[in-house]
């Protein structure tokens, strides 16, 4: 990936200074990206804008070569054992998992949904550490359930149940086992017959995919589950089905414009569109898919083909999230990061911090979360040649970057 940069950086007759502008991003990164070997995580966002700025699929930038060793430290080593031993414990040689004891009384399959209709309200307020100690017992159950009572129902909860690791997973950016719990919550689904949660975990694992840089596959996935999928009269489709439709083809359509194949992601759209007209309101599905989802996305996909100015026109025309109280939090923050993103893009870096501040007050934990962050404000330190101002230097202080 250095080489590749660098060689078709320099065939430009490019200066980094220029690849940086012309890509939208800090001379920084650009320089971290082109060290051999990179200088920290270079993420497919930050390829994506070097691919379009270069003029090349975002694919055409990835390493051939094995992965060099990560010497750090794994984060919450403890409580990544406890979920992966939940996910996928290890196998005696019959084949059958070794459970982990739960206790010995009757099976209870509601109280187990309960439980993860629980952790998700967690998931959605960012409390990271309480998904991470309450979801695991409820797999081990799921999986006694199963073993016990070998029923559709028992495979949908535990369906249900990997697919909310399968989202946790994603979110604290441990790609490789949220889709291990992807894969299996979709097999329990097909086990089930329940073509609904199949389709939100496939759309789920679209993203996980998509963060993996694995763009073709995801595109391909997508789009082909929606091809299965597509209702024979959107007029008489439920709205369970017209989601799980619209999800899966906005998320190829995500893959495919961080690919530069802007002309896909755009047909992909407008079906889309079809899909949450039809719906009218945001409707349940992986998180949520319905008119304003399909506005967010357009919007946020206006930033990746480099258009910040219309980025921010599109975002003007949106209602606040507190008035209309249908998309996820999680949705309407991540909004207002491409929001932050578009504005010091276009060269207004305190209103990006005020944007940033907003998110930081209302989403503490999440916003570490976020590759964009980090890349967004390392941008407005860059941008101003004067002593930052005090918003900028909590901002950093909170992100752990050096103002």
């Amino acid at each position: 990936m250095p080489t590749r940069i660098r060689k078709l950086r320099t065939g430009r007759g490019w200066s980094q200074e220029e690849l940086a502008e012309a890509a939208g991003l800090s001379v920084t990164t650009i320089k971290k990206a082109e060290a051999d070997p990179p200088r920290g995580e270079v993420t497919t966002g930050t390829l994506h804008a070097i691919a379009t700025a270069l003029g090349v699929d975002t694919v055409a930038l990835y390493v051939d070569r094995a992965p060099r060793p990560h010497l750090e430290a794994e984060p919450d080593y403890q409580a990544m054992a406890r979920m992966r031993s939940a996910i996928a414990p290890p196998l005696k040689i019959d084949g059958t998992p070794i459970i982990e004891a739960a206790d010995d009384g009757e099976i209870d399959l509601p109280a187990i949904r309960r439980g993860i209709d629980r952790v998700q309200a967690m998931y959605g307020a960012n409390r990271y550490d309480d998904v991470a100690l309450d979801l695991p017992p409820l797999i081990h159950q799921a999986h006694r359930a199963v073993a016990e009572l070998d029923s559709d129902e028992a495979y949908r909860t535990r369906s249900y149940a990997m697919q909310m690791a399968g989202r946790y997973l994603t979110q604290v950016r441990q790609i490789s086992d949220a889709l291990t719990a992807l894969r299996a919550s979709i097999q329990d689904a097909a086990t089930a017959g329940d073509r609904f949660a199949a389709a939100c975990a496939i759309s789920g694992q679209g993203w996980a995919l998509t963060r993996q840089g694995r763009l073709d596959e995801a595109e391909r996935l997508c789009t082909l589950t929606a091809d299965e999928l597509e209702p024979q009269s959107i007029r008489k489709a439920s709205p369970a089905e017209l989601a799980a439709w619209g999800h899966l083809l906005f998320r190829g359509a995500a893959a495919a414009v961080r690919n530069n194949g802007h002309d896909r992601a755009d047909e992909l759209m407008r079906v889309a569109d079809s899909a949450a007209a039809a719906l009218g309101k945001e409707t349940p599905c992986w998180a949520t898919f319905g008119p304003l989802t399909v506005a967010h996305k357009r919007i946020e996909f206006s930033l990746l083909k480099g258009k910040p100015d219309h980025t921010l026109r599109m975002s003007e025309r949106l209602p606040d999230v507190a008035q209309v109280g249908q998309v996820t939090p999680i949705n309407w923050e991540r909004h207002r990061l491409d929001v932050a993103r578009a504005l010091v893009l276009t060269r207004d870096p305190e209103q990006s911090t005020h944007v940033l501040t907003g998110i930081k007050d209302r989403a503490p934990e999440w916003l570490r979360r976020q590759r964009s962050a980090y890349d967004t404000v390392t941008a407005i330190l860059e941008s101003r040649p004067r002593r930052p101002t005090e918003e900028m230097v909590a901002l950093a202080s909170h992100l752990g970057i050096s103002a």
